[in-house]
């Protein structure tokens, strides 16, 4: 745009008053243009006289435009360069905090201990203070509350919102299920003129569309919420929602698994006549399911009493059935039948003939009979694919009693062979499952027979039964240096007690 006389040149009547106070009488407008034809700017030459320019300025211009390019093309890509670093940094940020705020969630599963890791992942990384609130029959409650000083949580979990106040925040969050965020203090009452709160950010926890808690931020001074806060706290509010759902996943399955393998065990040991009894459960893992080992000792008609230690393939619901069609099949049927071998065959019937949906799984067995006398113990046991029990009759006398037997649940006939001893007074009937012998330490060794018999052999004069399991117990941690285990363990001691004299 060649302008020789701004004095008559029409495209200055606007700014012509302008132009005299800078005395500017010509003006040549050369456009600066980027690489791709985009308009970048323009270079213009002024001068204090009516001119028009030569060939020689308009090539002056031309280089000036773009070498003016070249600078701001530079320019531009340089900004945008630093701009992507940014934003790359505060995404790899964004991300750290996100991961280190997902590993703190995950670390525990106690639910309330999930919601007060979740307040201190908050504060101060996206606001000065925050508080987490449940709902619970009804009532909210208030479970974490984060602020710099001790004085400041204390006022924070002085107040406990409403669940269907109209003027709350968190009340309004939790029936909308939708984020609330304001550059003002929070409508309803609080102490947020003691706290200087000058904005809050209140975030619901949810689970299957329904929102059981919230997550309010607050800000105070200078302090703002922007887009990106509020995108990192519901990122970070949605992924506490799933820990706290897990972690009560996890706390009620346990309680469910404990319950049900209570139920599935004796609550109490019996007082049977002349006889001490003691029992050891132990379940592999973190008890999330119900174990396959089990036992029991329940009274028969005259006199005698019953006892059974059993191992069941799997765990879990399957499980479960199973070993309560054993138990509760060898309860209804041992006052009715002659002797051990046939109560074991009514249960490898009851098994074989169950349905498939209840389980296929076989079953080891040691179950017996026992009836006290002048002597000790008279027992008669049976042992269907089972370890074979111990026999301790006194220190350094142990030996495995020989009963041969096949498993359970896979055969129509159990094929046992019924073995008869007296337990005298101070012996001991030791009943364990493979938990116990295929034990391993680091090295992938097992336990095995021969140091569960040592163990029960080495204990000094007359144990009881408990001293007996304790025995065990301890050279199985010492064995494997306390590690963990991956199969149920289950023990149960049977002790002849000596008759008293007034004993006819």
């Amino acid at each position: 745009m060649i302008v020789t006389d701004i004095g008559t040149d029409p495209f200055w009547d606007d700014f012509r008053a302008l132009a005299d106070q800078a005395g500017l009488a010509a003006c040549w407008s050369t456009p600066i243009l980027a690489r791709d034809g985009a308009l970048l700017g323009t270079f213009a030459m002024y001068h204090r006289t009516p001119r028009s320019p030569q060939e020689a300025d308009l090539a002056l211009a031309r280089v000036f435009a773009d070498t003016a390019a070249l600078a701001i093309e530079r320019h531009h890509a340089e900004t945008a360069r630093t701009a992507a670093e940014q934003r790359e940094k505060a995404a790899r940020d964004d991300l750290a905090f996100l991961l280190d705020a997902s590993s703190a969630l995950t670390s525990d599963l106690d639910a309330t201990q999930v919601l007060t890791r979740l307040a201190g992942s908050c504060a101060p990384k996206l606001a000065p203070l925050c508080t987490v609130d449940l709902v619970e029959n009804g009532r909210v409650r208030r479970v974490a509350a984060t602020a710099p000083t001790q004085q400041q949580r204390n006022l924070l979990t002085s107040y406990i919102p409403v669940y269907d106040a109209a003027d709350d925040a968190v009340a309004r969050v939790l029936a909308s299920g939708t984020s609330e965020v304001a550059r003002r203090t929070p409508t309803g009452p609080g102490p947020w003129h003691d706290l200087h709160v000058t904005g809050y950010l209140c975030v619901p926890l949810m689970d299957r569309g329904q929102a059981f808690g919230a997550v309010t931020l607050l800000s105070t001074g200078d302090h703002v919420f922007d887009g990106h806060t509020v995108a990192l706290a519901e990122e970070l509010a949605r992924r506490a929602a799933s820990a706290a759902r897990n972690a009560r996943q996890y706390t009620y399955r346990a309680a469910l698994a404990r319950d049900l393998q209570a139920g599935l065990l004796l609550p109490d040991l019996p007082d049977a006549p002349g006889t001490e009894v003691a029992t050891y459960y132990n379940p592999a893992g973190e008890g999330l399911d119900i174990g396959g080992d089990f036992y029991d000792i329940f009274p028969l008609k005259d006199g005698r009493w019953a006892f059974l230690l059993g191992d069941v393939c799997g765990r879990g619901a399957i499980a479960a059935t199973t070993t309560a069609l054993v138990r509760h099949t060898a309860r209804a049927v041992a006052s009715r039948l002659p002797g051990p071998a046939d109560v074991v065959q009514a249960v490898n019937e009851a098994l074989t003939d169950r349905p498939g949906s209840h389980g296929t799984g076989f079953v080891t067995l040691v179950y017996g009979q026992l009836t006290p006398t002048a002597d000790g113990l008279d027992i008669e046991l049976v042992r269907a694919g089972h370890n074979a029990p111990l026999h301790r009759q006194a220190p350094h006398t142990v030996h495995a009693l020989d009963a041969q037997g096949l498993l359970l649940g896979v055969t129509p006939h159990t094929h046992v062979t019924p073995h008869r001893l007296l337990l005298r007074p101070h012996e001991s009937l030791v009943l364990y499952t493979d938990g116990i012998t295929e034990a391993r330490r680091a090295d992938g060794e097992m336990l095995g027979d021969h140091r569960l018999a040592d163990a029960v052999a080495d204990l000094p004069g007359h144990p009881r039964p408990q001293q007996i399991i304790d025995g065990i117990i301890t050279a199985l941690r010492t064995f494997n240096d306390g590690g963990d285990i991956d199969d149920d363990q289950a023990i149960l001691v049977l002790t002849a007690t000596p008759r008293s004299p007034s004993t006819s």
